[in-house]
């Protein structure tokens, strides 16, 4: 039996929401100077930077081990605010999960 579902976040965050979704997009390397911690790195593989299609790695630590996963570009929608990431490999969809899809979307808080 296969486990499936969402995990949905709300986060708060100092920032508009067109300028973290810009990082997320153009400069993802600068979440390794904002949490180093966590991310170590954000390398870009194929494609062009924040391009539909391109693919990046992530160097990161999740529970205490560092880890890296590879994502494609799936979808950005500007106008909504949206970036879809397509995990296609790396530890977490060997390790854990069969596929998976992470999106990030803001909204104004109201």
């Amino acid at each position: 039996m296969a486990l499936s579902g969402k995990l949905i976040c709300f986060l708060e965050i100092s920032k508009k929401g067109d300028v973290f979704l810009d990082i997320f997009r153009y400069n993802p390397d600068e979440f390794s100077a904002i949490c180093p911690h966590k991310v170590h790195a954000c390398e870009l593989i194929e494609g062009d930077r924040g391009a539909v299609g391109s693919l990046v790695h992530w160097h990161y630590t999740h529970e205490g081990k560092k880890k890296i996963d590879k994502a494609i570009i799936e979808a950005v929608d500007e106008e909504k605010q949206k970036i879809v990431f397509d995990v296609i490999g790396g530890d977490l969809v060997e390790d854990k999960y069969k596929t998976m899809k992470v999106i990030f979307h803001t909204e104004k808080k109201v």
